[in-house]
């Protein structure tokens, strides 16, 4: 999206129910982020009108259909099919989750997370080969929030995360509310998984705004991303911190409901510019942003 020692674009993720109100604001984003598989699977109209914006403003490709975690091949003609679509977007790479979305024969409707052992990082880095060797664009790896953790887990987060891209060479696209979101459920310092990714390894950044679920079950309230409201105080605090650690070509914000809130929308787009402009001063002038932990 930019090269390097210029800031980062910003923008959203293209959806097809806001599709006209997107094209009337194109000129308030720098980039749009388009998920692949709409490409594939969508309708005519809808592929039509994708590519339709080749061209017109920058384009990353972002998938959710490859389920890198399932104990299984990997679908190569899929692959190869993403590896058209990326082509035809013009865009500067192809990002997935890392989770699995399915299991032999049945389908979760749901990121789900993966136990951070050795013998799954193992697994995971071998896949992440096949793709790269199928899809000829960089390919990034992105965090998911998670309600549970596997009890096999031996890894922390950032220790997993580091493990498999620095096998692969893989970057990694950086989801800030989720790393808040994980941070705030399951109790660990956000600045701590933020200072522990290598240099150089977060490429791309996504942002949102979720809910708080309440419930009699639950021990205490759960932060869930809807991708449905304005990104939180708290998540565009650890995105300045990020930014002075990190230097990616894009940041995107992701909203999936609410989507007649086009202020709100255009209202978090300029919150983000503005902690990047805080970010980008603070290194302009030699200063950092300190962590929780201090």
């Amino acid at each position: 999206m930019t090269t390097r020692g210029q800031p980062p674009a910003v923008g959203m993720g293209f959806r097809a129910s806001i599709e006209r109100w997107t094209r009337e604001n194109l000129n308030r984003f720098d980039a749009l982020e388009i998920t692949v598989d709409h490409c594939l699977a969508g309708s005519r109209s809808l592929r039509s009108a994708i590519f339709d914006l080749v061209g017109r403003i920058p384009l990353t490709a972002h998938g959710v259909g490859l389920s890198l975690g399932t104990d299984a091949p990997l679908d190569l003609a899929y692959l190869d099919q993403v590896a058209d679509v990326v082509e035809r977007l013009c865009a500067p790479a192809y990002s997935e989750h890392l989770a699995f979305t399915r299991v032999p024969g049945r389908e979760t409707a749901a990121l789900m997370p993966l136990p951070k052992t050795e013998a799954v990082a193992e697994s995971i880095i071998t896949k992440v080969r096949t793709v790269q060797s199928r899809v000829p664009f960089p390919f990034l790896l992105e965090n998911i929030t998670y309600v549970f953790e596997w009890p096999d887990s031996k890894m922390s987060d950032a220790e997993f995360l580091n493990l498999i891209c620095r096998e692969t060479g893989a970057g990694l696209l950086l989801d800030v509310e989720n790393v808040y979101l994980n941070a705030t459920n399951h109790g660990f310092d956000p600045h701590a998984f933020v200072d522990a990714l290598r240099p150089g390894l977060v490429r791309e950044v996504h942002m949102a705004g979720g809910v708080t679920i309440r419930d009699e079950s639950l021990s205490k309230p759960l932060l869930a991303h809807s991708h449905s409201h304005p990104t939180p105080d708290a998540a565009l605090d650890l995105l300045e911190y990020t930014l002075a650690r990190q230097t990616p070509s894009v940041i995107i914000l992701e909203r999936d409901d609410r989507l007649e809130a086009g202020d709100e929308i255009l209202d978090d787009i300029a919150r983000i510019r503005a902690r990047l402009a805080a970010a980008q001063s603070r290194k302009t002038h030699g200063e950092a942003l300190v962590g929780a932990a201090g």
